[in-house]
């Protein structure tokens, strides 16, 4: 088959989006299918590179070098449509909404929810459900994402699928327990992923023995909590700032637990807590993870992200050795699910059973 996939942001950022679509496209390919990403712009194929380390040189149409807004992009878009309806693909996997008519059958990919408020907030979402009454299949990436959208469009439970997002397993290589380093890795430097709370943690189980790893933009709240931290404390952090997808896959696999005390008002299919489950490494996390993903004393611990809490937790997956291999393997148990080819396949098996009937869409 001829697949497009699409998306309205850029690709040169290493985010869960991008990571899984990247990944999915690769996974086509393996399969023996014709891909072809489309996205809103590209401004450094070189940074692309770098930041998701992709495993195939797939075939990219960037819309523009810089990011698009207003008329600029609503006339890129039906350029894209120009260019998508040439290549005349059989699958059209939409990672956000794209309210333009293509060819092929269309899946209208739901991986996050746009906010309530803003003043575009009306037009965001009306453009989000016209997308979505075109599409003949929905796809929500964690089961509480699909139970809010039966809520918001009014849609059957049974006519919106359950197809999380992925990575490529080849790409994760956990080491074994003996040589992992007494280390806390926290990815993601966004308010939403909330690296205070690690730190705060991190000052409260007050370990000189262990370290912290903090990947992702070094934001001034980031600085200044750690800048707070006691001096044994402080030269144990290791702020990695925008690291490539290498490194990050490498520090995954070598470090004894991830922290992800992330806030969520929708949990979502977070890639970086799967990069953490495919380096069959344990879970400290918030219970705004997806319950996909994060399954309390299966791959990890849920916590309170409360300094003391999360403590505690890290310490008891830090120091107890038969806890962390029974985590470990849950979560090398947990990882077939989300491997790159698994998924793939559920996508090619839409393109097969035809057009699922929407219901009519309240605007």
């Amino acid at each position: 088959m001829r697949i497009v996939l699409t998306r309205r942001e850029a690709l040169d950022a290493p985010d869960g989006i991008n990571i899984s679509m990247v990944t999915l496209a690769e996974a086509l390919s393996d399969l023996g299918h014709e891909v072809m990403i489309v996205v809103a712009n590209l401004q450094s194929r070189a940074e692309y590179q770098r930041l998701l380390a992709p495993r195939l040189d797939l075939p990219i149409v960037a819309l523009s070098r810089a990011p698009l807004s207003g008329l600029a992009s609503v006339t890129a878009w039906l350029r894209a449509k120009w260019i998508i309806d040439r290549f005349a693909p059989d699958l059209v996997i939409h990672n956000e909404a794209v309210p333009v008519p293509l060819r092929g059958t269309i899946v209208q990919v739901v991986h996050n929810l746009e906010p309530r408020s803003g003043r575009l907030a009306p037009v965001w979402r009306g453009i989000r459900r016209f997308s979505t009454r075109r599409s003949d299949h929905v796809v929500a990436t964690t089961t509480e994402l699909r139970d809010e959208l039966v809520r918001d469009l009014g849609m059957p439970r049974h006519q919106l699928a359950v197809i999380p997002k992925c990575i490529d397993l080849q790409a994760y290589h956990g080491i074994d327990l003996a040589v992992r380093e007494r280390a806390i890795l926290h990815s993601g430097t966004s308010a939403y992923k909330d690296p205070a709370a690690t730190i705060a943690a991190f000052s409260v189980l007050d370990d000189p023995s262990v370290g912290l790893y903090i990947a992702g933009d070094i934001t001034q709240p980031t600085q200044a909590a750690v800048d707070a931290l006691p001096d044994r404390l402080r030269a144990r952090v290791t702020l990695l700032g925008p690291a490539d997808g290498q490194t990050v896959r490498m520090l995954h696999g070598r470090v004894r637990v991830a922290a992800f005390p992330t806030r969520y008002a929708i949990p979502v299919a977070s890639a970086t807590v799967m990069e953490a489950i495919a380096s069959a490494t344990p879970i400290v996390g918030s219970a705004r993870i997806s319950r996909d993903l994060l399954v309390h004393d299966v791959n990890g611990l849920v916590a309170d992200t409360s300094p003391g809490t999360m403590a505690i937790a890290l310490g008891s997956v830090l120091n107890d050795d038969a806890l962390w291999r029974r985590l470990s393997a849950g979560a090398s148990t947990m990882v077939r699910q989300f491997d790159g080819i698994r998924v793939a396949q559920r996508y090619v098996e839409l393109a097969s059973t035809g057009r699922q009937r929407q219901p009519a869409v309240r605007f």
